[in-house]
């Protein structure tokens, strides 16, 4: 609030709906107080000069700009009308002040729960709500970031492919409850085990997909198999012997398309199924770079 006649008769009017003001001795002092305080509203009088950089502050820092006077200053405002908000004519009605007042705050109050619905709605967009990991789709966009990286740089990446071994049927044994317990549990630690450049999602149901940015493969299946050993350790909820399965796939340029890298990848996931759970599998692309095609499960 700035101080003039009008100003104070507003400021009563305000204080005593409950609200808190704080006054400034001219425009200049009130926008300087914009940029160093939290304000919803701010009302400047007429006849202390130009309002457009008073303006100019309010809308940088998001802040209305309400302006009071007679109804010829308001009038004779000109082109700096188009920067302000709203308009109080002096002398102010309190009444008609108040409900102003209510409705500006209604309205700021619902724009405020819009927004954390919107950053909420996003933020789900891109989350598996069970693990609060990135869902697949999150993890594609990133996926579709590395390969062009690679095709421009020649920056090697790889993917790694994560199955719960016998995940159904301790699932169905044990039921969902304590399945979802035991996927929050993986989850957490895959993320502790990361690097800050690294990500991982919730692939589809019991598996998870992890995205390794300027690796290679054996630097990948280093990881894969720490991850493996610390799931064999893992403290679950109940006795069960908790193992996963593991595929990794290196970026080469023979690859057409990063879906072309994931359909590797699954197919030699399926292939590790072959010679029991528990176990590390490179692609064919990956044993073409020089990579042992299976770790052991000891």
């Amino acid at each position: 609030m700035v101080h003039g006649e009008a100003a104070s008769a507003v400021s009563s009017i305000v204080q005593a709906a409950r609200h808190t003001v704080k006054t400034a001795s001219n425009l200049e002092e009130a926008s300087l107080s914009l940029g160093r305080e939290r304000f919803d509203l701010v009302i400047a009088p007429t006849g202390h000069g130009d309002v457009s950089p008073l303006a100019n502050a309010a809308h940088r820092h998001g802040v209305p700009l309400w302006i009071v006077g007679s109804h010829q200053s308001l009038d004779e405002l000109g082109e700096e009308a188009a920067a302000v908000d709203e308009f109080l004519q002096f002398p102010v009605v309190a009444l008609v002040l108040r409900r102003r007042l209510a409705l500006y705050q209604e309205r700021r109050d619902f724009y405020r729960r819009q927004t954390q619905l919107e950053n909420l709605l996003r933020e789900n967009a891109s989350q598996d709500p069970l693990t609060r990991l990135p869902n697949r789709h999150f993890a594609m966009q990133h996926l579709q970031l590395q390969w062009q990286l690679f095709r421009r740089k020649a920056i090697p990446f790889c993917c790694i492919l994560c199955d719960l071994d016998e995940f159904k049927k301790s699932n169905d044994f044990h039921g969902q409850r304590f399945g979802d317990k035991v996927l929050r549990a993986v989850a957490n630690v895959f993320k502790s085990k990361l690097r800050a450049a690294d990500l991982v999602c919730r692939y589809d149901g019991q598996q998870f997909f992890i995205l390794c940015s300027d690796t290679e493969a054996s630097g990948a299946r280093q990881l894969a198999e720490r991850l493996r050993q610390c799931l064999t350790h893992l403290d679950v909820p109940k006795e069960i012997n908790l193992t996963a399965s593991f595929s990794i796939v290196q970026s080469d340029s023979s690859f057409r398309s990063p879906d072309h890298m994931l359909k590797d990848a699954e197919e030699a996931l399926a292939e590790s199924k072959q010679y029991g759970p528990n176990q590390v599998v490179t692609s064919a692309s990956a044993q073409a770079l020089g990579e042992q095609p299976i770790s052991s499960n000891t």
